[in-house]
């Protein structure tokens, strides 16, 4: 078939390469120029391996082809951003794409939204649109396949996870799953459209939910003076108990964002997700605070962040905690670094080095456990910096050798370290 694949972020590039290389003809559309021409130089601007080389694979075959201008096509595959503003769904992309394809459907036309969105919104915004055209919904298949991946692993779950592929009618789920079985070796699990939006909405939404319960239990065991990873380890023994880790907060362009569809949905019967939210997006106020306990500002005191990308050897830094976490420190009067030897853009600055980032720093926080930090010695940390204090969000160093290096060392979930001013008191 020929297939137009709306939007070539990181959910539409590799797509539309799996398409083209399952045997489509695909042409890739994208609103900004930049996008297409880094696509045409060798995807330059991918920055997974697999993906990069998918696209380069797709594009040498001939399949593949980049536009910026709608084409007509069999099928339409809807790719682009949903992210949330003040906490609610910001559906114009969505809404954009869909008036984009109207005028260049014909019967019998497919168009399915992988964007994740609030329960309902598949029908309704491709129906009106195509109504908009002057056309007729009923003519023309209208599908929801969210996309199910993670970044660093995207090719792998594009071609292994399962799909929910939900219809506005069991024919348009059909035509949908048949496919996404041209390069997708995972089960089709066929649905209606509001379920498979809201299964993809409830997917994020427990694990925002399972990290608050970790985070809670965290900051619970700190008080009682108990290890909360000691304790989450030995729960997780029994065979139907799966807690996650707790940190410094909850970010990616999902956890953060889709708990807010469903709330916004209902308010009133969502009490549980609500408090979820609140309290994962409280755990940057907890790392702020344990600063300021061990080192208190005076205007000069520095803090080194260690990660601005929101999970482990990934460049993503969307919604990561590091940029609210760093924004709190420099409004409690601390300076900042961060560094991170993944991630090429963030929402503050990032150092060239990690010992740009620790030299004469007072306070190192570890906000991302990329296998990189694993080679921080703490005794040539200890060389670098004014004042030795550690403070690890995801229990990635082994804080015992950072304490004989002469750090205070607090780990988030431990059992608590010194008092207050205690850095400053011991002079170290």
């Amino acid at each position: 078939m020929r297939v137009c694949v709306i939007g070539l972020g990181y959910i539409g590039t590799p797509t539309a390469a799996m398409l083209a290389l399952g045997g489509h003809d695909v042409v890739g559309f994208d609103i900004d120029r930049r996008v297409l021409d880094g696509l045409r130089e060798g995807a330059r601007t991918v920055a997974e391996e697999p993906v990069r080389e998918l696209v380069q694979a797709a594009l040498a075959g001939g399949r593949l082809e980049l536009a910026d201008v709608v084409p007509t096509a069999d099928v339409f595959v809807v790719c682009v951003p949903t992210p949330t503003v003040d906490h609610k769904p910001d559906l114009r992309a969505v809404a954009a794409a869909f008036a984009a394809i109207a005028p260049k459907l014909e019967p019998g036309n497919l168009v399915i939204l992988e964007s994740t969105v609030p329960p309902g919104t598949t029908d309704r915004l491709a129906s009106a649109a195509i109504r908009a055209a002057g056309k007729d919904p009923d003519d023309y298949g209208i599908a929801h396949c969210p996309e199910r991946v993670i970044p660093g692993a995207i090719v792998k779950e594009l071609r292994e996870n399962d799909r929910i592929v939900g219809g506005r009618r069991p024919g348009d789920a059909a035509r949908a799953a048949a496919l996404y079985a041209s390069f997708c070796t995972g089960r089709q699990h066929l649905t209606d459209t509001m379920t498979a939006e809201l299964v993809k909405v409830v997917e994020n939404t427990f694990r925002d939910v399972n990290i608050a319960f970790a985070n809670e239990l965290a900051l619970l065991a700190e008080e009682i003076g108990v290890d909360a990873w000691e304790t989450i380890r030995l729960a997780n023994n029994h065979p139907r108990v799966n807690i996650l880790a707790p940190g410094p907060g909850v970010g990616g362009h999902c956890i953060p964002v889709d708990p807010h569809f469903l709330s916004n949905a209902n308010p009133f019967v969502t009490e549980l997700i609500q408090t979820s939210r609140r309290i994962n997006e409280r755990m940057p106020h907890v790392v702020v605070r344990r600063a300021l306990e061990l080192v208190p500002p005076n205007g000069k005191q520095t803090v080194a962040l260690l990660g601005a990308a929101y999970k482990a050897d990934v460049d993503d830094t969307r919604e990561s905690p590091t940029g609210r976490v760093d924004e709190l420190l420099r409004e409690a009067g601390y300076v900042t670094r961060t560094y991170d030897p993944h991630a090429t853009s963030y929402s503050g600055t990032l150092t060239s080095s990690l010992e740009d980032a620790l030299r004469d720093a007072d306070i190192v926080v570890l906000m991302t456990g990329h296998a990189a930090f694993n080679a921080i010695d703490p005794v040539e940390a200890a060389r670098l910096m004014r004042t030795r204090v550690l403070i690890d969000t995801r229990a990635f160093f082994d804080a015992d050798a950072w304490r004989s290096a002469g750090f205070v060392a607090y780990v988030l979930g431990s059992r608590p370290v010194r008092p207050a001013g205690a850095a400053l008191a011991a002079g170290v």
